[in-house]
């Protein structure tokens, strides 16, 4: 099968992005758009709106003050995080319901990589928000695969779920992953390249290119946030991540080992927007 068959089986079907999550994802590569301007965008869709303060007002950004309006939160939250918020909250409200796929721990474990991706980024120095909304993008190429072929993709979790390893059986039965399927579906949304790649590459971790740092990060994340949901998060987590990963974004690994709790931590809070 042809990757291109996946979107032509998908036609009509697939979850489309919000404009101005879309333009927002874009200004990573901008300097001209400010947080009055995403105010007054997201004040015209009310389902956006409400979502947005919802998150805004959940454990995750744990403000003592109420927030109550986009204008609260343009104060409050200030450009980054306001940003960030709105395209957390668009992206998940994507898909309300995809046959075959239960969305809450779907969307859980996105929100937990994209909360320990940009962690990792702290510590590596690069753009903590570029790699949350990465991070939340990782997986999306899932949801198109049983949007467009069903069946194939509840076998391949089941073989999955049986302890094979997803990427591998779904190039074995497929011919391609989710991370490609990912990828060009950002492409479709003319996201940036450097999200395409982040999406594509992360499960490229033995020899990770230097040029795509944002695709290790998901790539670390994810290995992150498996063990974190088995209730793992001491030294020997940090011991078993790709040395040649943690070198390539300059991660020292005993600082990791002194975070690695609050990363659990973290990772594992329940979002009130789910």
């Amino acid at each position: 099968m042809y990757l291109e068959a996946i979107f032509e089986k998908a036609s009509g079907r697939l979850p489309m992005i919000p404009k101005v999550v879309q333009e927002l994802i874009a200004s990573f590569q901008r300097q001209d758009t400010n947080a009055e301007d995403i105010s007054d965008k997201v004040g015209h869709d009310q389902v956006l709106s409400a979502r947005v303060l919802r998150m805004a007002n959940s454990a995750r950004f744990g403000y003592a003050r109420r927030i109550g309006s986009l204008e609260d939160a343009v104060m409050l939250l200030g450009f980054d995080n306001l940003r960030v918020v709105v395209i957390a909250s668009g992206v998940s409200g994507l898909s309300s319901a995809v046959p075959g796929v239960d969305m809450l721990p779907f969307w859980q474990r996105s929100f937990a990589i994209a909360t320990t991706a940009r962690s990792l980024a702290g510590l590596a120095g690069l753009n903590g928000q570029l790699a949350y909304t990465c991070g939340l993008l990782a997986n999306i190429g899932e949801l198109v695969l049983h949007v467009a072929v069903p069946e194939e993709a509840r076998q391949i979790d089941q073989q999955v779920a049986a302890g094979s390893d997803r990427y591998q059986t779904e190039q074995e039965r497929l011919g391609f992953d989710l991370a490609q399927v990912g990828a060009e579906l950002a492409r479709r949304w003319d996201l940036p390249e450097t999200i395409q790649h982040a999406i594509r590459r992360q499960h490229e971790l033995d020899l990770p290119d230097p040029a795509a740092p944002y695709a290790t990060l998901c790539g670390l994340a994810s290995l992150l946030v498996t063990a974190f949901l088995r209730g793992q998060h001491d030294e020997a987590v940090v011991t078993a991540l790709p040395t040649a990963a943690l070198a390539a974004l300059e991660i020292d690994a005993a600082e990791l080992r002194e975070a690695i709790d609050s990363l659990a931590a973290d990772a594992t809070r329940h979002d009130a927007l789910l």
